[in-house]
């Protein structure tokens, strides 16, 4: 029973070496038959990101400009107490 693990072993390393076939083809041979190559694009089946609603750049800057900056932005969110906005202030004003 002591000799099972090496037994098991030779017999793993056995299957394996049959398994490997026996003669490549010479790989300078011109004669040989070769599998077709298969080309298949990186971008088959490609979906273009669709943006549910995108505002014109202007409009965007002008309403960056009428709440005062972009800190004006952080400040309206706050004031709107959507969920998971949190005053980070830490109490200063």
């Amino acid at each position: 029973m002591k000799h099972a693990p090496w037994l098991l072993l030779a017999a793993l390393a056995a299957g394996t070496a049959v398994a490997q076939s026996g003669a490549r083809p010479n790989p300078t041979d011109p004669d040989v038959l070769v599998p077709d190559a298969a080309y298949r694009s990186a971008f088959d089946g490609y979906r273009m990101h669709e943006l549910s609603r995108q505002t014109p750049w202007r409009d965007a800057n002008q309403e960056v400009g009428r709440v005062g900056g972009h800190v004006g932005i952080l400040r309206e969110q706050g004031a709107s107490g959507k969920p998971g906005d949190k005053d980070t202030s830490g109490g200063r004003k």
